[in-house]
């Protein structure tokens, strides 16, 4: 019964930051106005290749979107759009 009762404790530890985190990134898609689909098209745009990832987060200070991107020489490359213009920066 000990063991049951710290397993339900320690999902409840791990499950709360991440339920946190996922609402964050609700608050912040909710006022962004360049979509998450936008943003990735931005994004191909500036990299041509094959979006893998992208998320919304904070990145000095202002709303954007990480999108990840195996571009046409099998590289990975980084791409933020900025959630409110719509502009790129490649991380290189």
């Amino acid at each position: 019964m000990k063991k049951l009762l710290a397993i339900a404790l320690l999902s409840g530890v791990i499950a709360s930051p991440a339920w946190a985190l996922f609402e964050t990134n609700k608050q912040l898609a909710a006022t962004a106005t360049v979509t998450l689909e936008e943003a990735v098209r931005h994004a191909l745009t500036a990299v041509p290749g094959k979006a893998v990832e992208a998320e919304i987060g904070k990145e000095d200070g202002r709303t954007v979107y990480e999108v990840e991107i195996v571009d046409v020489n099998n590289k990975t490359q980084k791409v933020y759009v900025d959630a409110q213009s719509g502009q790129t920066k490649i991380d290189r």
